[in-house]
């Protein structure tokens, strides 16, 4: 057995209060075993190795070429299962739980495959660190494959903890078997960029997406997933629409992307792993990060092809509704037509968008990462120079899309960077349809299932009838603040007013489902032992009755400067104008334990955040804190079933029509109709009263509207078109 790099306990020695956050892949909810059971015999007989990379390993990051994934993970092959590792115990109820902890010495974290997983029913699977601060699980037989594999995600830190409840008189005997562990030396979830001397932020020139499509009008922005590679190699994919439109969930990428999971088992794909909003963190120079727990594992391959570099995997597992995912369209042209598009993870970092505002020609290019398989000449897109942005390491596999939003190309690599002109290299999608007769070697198979002969295909969204949707107070331009008060401690957290609730409120909306909530701290303490409770409220102005409850949210569990997506146990249903928040307490704790981030200007719009105390009862944070500023919440609720206003004016999912600025920039607003004849374009409020019309009967991508006499707030704009009405959410800014 190769332990290098490891070091097995018997047993756990910790004690975890509060909820934590189970994450990362879809899973079933409950919670680990946590007990006081590790002896001086277990851990003396302990088995310790280490792993520290050289220099070559991490100097190959830094190589600007990326026609090779990202490592930055090791490997090690083991042989673990509960027959030869770990510790059982016997509870009082008759269940049984197994437990094997693995410390691999200055990981970043840690990640397992399991080369065997089949659980019985009943049976729960639990991935945790030594300090209770990240959670994987609970797995369970609703996570059997046909092909017994289960690639997790990595949890922070050097030393895991694998536990497994075993039901009392369960039906079969579970088949465990960890045939990887990875060792993190870069960093997964906090990368330093290496070409700027911070592992983090990509490349300098690179462009968020959430800074490009400010309004959120981008659908494939949401087909677009990093994936995690065999544990240890990080790439970019897209979920890619068929003509049946049944959702199967295809994810096209590069071969090269694929040399440590030819069978496609044991890749992970995250989806929305982009920054929240376009804001700069306060006092840095980073953007805020998102949340890295919407992901899915595994999954069987369709067509993989060294030569094109082209590969096509079939997911296990659709994504659910609440990922919000999006399957794109393609194209078999061989003009595409600019301006063209990569969407990205480079470094692994958040999601990036590249321009490249000329022709793209045929080319040949040589995939070092695929030697020695020969090459098809003229096979690739060349993108001579990108327009703005570049790709690095992690862009692998990315999408290249034409100007009619439609995929042309995956990416092989190239030489492009910050500060250069080198090209890019994008395989052709065209060439690869059934440029072989084989099925694992072509996607027309696959993407045209029934043989309709279609030469191209629109985007697909499979929940579009009844979509999740991401409400927000937050509005373009606002920082991301974590201010301090004079008395001491925070605006949105412990300070020396004692403040006890805060809350955010939503207006406008008649009834919602809320699923969770995205909450970003600004500030923690990694000791922690505190918690706090996620509220919904319903009332008027201010917070009055509660209508839903997530408590004991353990502050270390939540990470500074990185969301988190908590998910409420149920569904909760509200009506009219609700709040949701958090509470915290003070109990032996210093006023700065914790903090979420919040905008305050005084030329926002939204004025949305509530505080209480004991001595002041519910006020608004700017009645607190500064009358002449308007205060946001950075928490946003994730919520379906939407019903906007009494006429139930809900925006609309196509995006043939864009709006500009954002938000407006005076008594005007402009719209580009992408050659759409617009009739007419009404301004709606959120109660669905109707405050002006404009006939406007032309098309154009400079369309004038005026806002005389509209103040300032958040509006619909009706868009009415020849065939059908497109309805835009708008903020006017004075």
């Amino acid at each position: 057995m190769d332990l290098r790099g490891f070091k097995l306990f018997c047993g756990v020695a910790l004690m975890l209060t509060g909820y934590l956050p189970a994450k990362a892949q879809i899973s079933y909810g409950g919670n680990p075993v946590f007990k006081y059971d590790i002896s001086d015999d277990v851990e003396k007989n302990a088995q310790a190795h280490s792993f520290v990379p050289n220099r070559a390993q991490l100097k190959s990051a830094e190589v600007y070429s990326i026609s090779k994934p990202l490592t930055f993970a090791h490997q090690f092959t083991v042989n673990y299962t509960p027959e030869n590792s770990g510790t059982w115990d016997v509870q009082d109820d008759g269940s049984r739980v197994w437990r094997l902890l693995i410390s691999s010495p200055g990981a970043f974290s840690i990640n397992l495959i399991f080369d065997r997983y089949r659980l019985p029913v009943g049976g729960k699977l639990f991935i945790y660190n030594t300090d209770g601060s990240d959670v994987l699980g609970s797995f369970t037989s609703k996570n059997n494959k046909s092909n017994g594999v289960l690639a997790t995600a990595p949890v922070r830190g050097d030393q895991i903890i694998v536990e497994y409840q075993e039901p009392k008189n369960a039906d079969v005997k579970a088949e465990l078997l960890i045939g990887a562990v990875n060792h993190d030396y870069l960093g997964f979830y906090n990368l330093i960029s290496l070409k700027t001397g911070f592992f983090g932020d990509a490349g300098y020139c690179n462009q968020d997406i959430a800074c490009y499509d400010t309004d959120n009008d981008l659908d494939i922005r949401s087909s677009v997933v990093k994936l995690l590679v065999g544990g240890s190699e990080l790439c970019t994919g897209t979920m890619i629409n068929n003509t049946s439109e049944d959702g199967t969930p295809y994810m096209i990428t590069a071969a090269h992307c694929m040399r440590l999971d030819r069978g496609g088992s044991t890749t992970l794909a995250f989806f929305n792993y982009e920054s929240p909003h376009c804001a700069i963190v306060e006092g840095s120079k980073e953007n805020t990060l998102g949340t890295k727990s919407l992901s899915i594992t595994g999954g069987e391959t369709k067509v993989l092809v060294d030569s094109l570099d082209i590969a096509l995997i079939e997911m296990a597992e659709q994504p659910p509704a609440h990922y919000r995912p999006y399957y794109c369209g393609w194209t078999l042209s061989d003009a595409p037509t600019a301006p063209f598009k990569s969407i990205h993870h480079p470094q692994g970092d958040v999601k990036k968008i590249s321009i490249f505002d000329g022709s793209v020609v045929a080319s040949t290019f040589n995939i070092l990462a695929n030697y020695p398989h020969a090459q098809v000449n003229n096979f690739h897109w060349k993108v001579a120079q990108w327009t703005s942005g570049t790709t690095e390491r992690g862009s692998s596999g990315s999408p290249l899309f034409d100007g009619n939003n439609f995929l042309v190309g995956t990416l092989s690599g190239g030489y492009a960077a910050c500060g250069n002109s080198e090209s890019d290299y994008f395989s052709q999608f065209y060439k690869a349809w059934d440029n072989n007769i084989k099925d694992d070697e072509q996607f027309k198979k696959w993407l045209d299932p029934e043989g309709n002969g279609a030469q191209y295909l629109e985007g697909f969204d499979p929940y579009e009838e009844n979509p999740f949707e991401r409400i927000s107070n937050v509005e373009t331009g606002d920082g991301s603040l974590k201010e301090r008060i004079t008395e001491g401690g925070y605006v949105a957290g412990h300070n020396a007013k004692q403040i006890t609730k805060f809350a955010e409120s939503y207006s406008g909306i008649k009834s919602a489902t809320i699923k969770g909530v995205y909450i970003m701290p600004s500030e923690y303490k990694w000791n922690a032992t505190q918690t706090i409770d996620l509220l919904v409220w319903e009332g008027s102005q201010m917070p009055q009755s509660v209508v839903g409850r997530k408590e004991n949210v353990a502050i270390k569990t939540l990470k500074e400067n990185k969301e988190i997506f908590v998910e409420f146990d149920n569904p909760v249903d509200v009506s009219g104008t609700f709040f949701v928040g958090y509470q915290i307490d003070y109990s032996g704790l210093p006023v700065d334990s914790f903090a979420v981030y919040h905008s305050a200007n005084t030329t926002k719009v939204n004025n949305s955040m509530r505080v209480y105390s004991n001595s002041t009862d519910w006020k608004k944070a700017s009645d607190i804190y500064d009358e002449s500023k308007n205060y946001t919440l950075w928490l946003d609720v994730l919520a379906d079933a939407i019903v906007y206003g009494d006429t139930q004016i809900i925006p609309t999912s196509s995006k043939g029509v864009n709006l500009f600025p954002v938000p407006s920039g005076g008594d005007y607003v402009y719209i580009n109709s992408n050659n759409q004849y617009v009739n007419t374009v009404s301004v709606v409020d959120l109660n669905g009263r109707i405050l002006a019309v404009k006939n406007v009967n032309f098309n154009g991508d400079n369309i004038r509207i005026e806002l005389d006499g509209i103040p300032n707030g958040i509006y619909m704009l009706k868009v009415n078109l020849i065939d059908k009405e497109i309805v835009k959410k708008m903020v006017v800014s004075k």
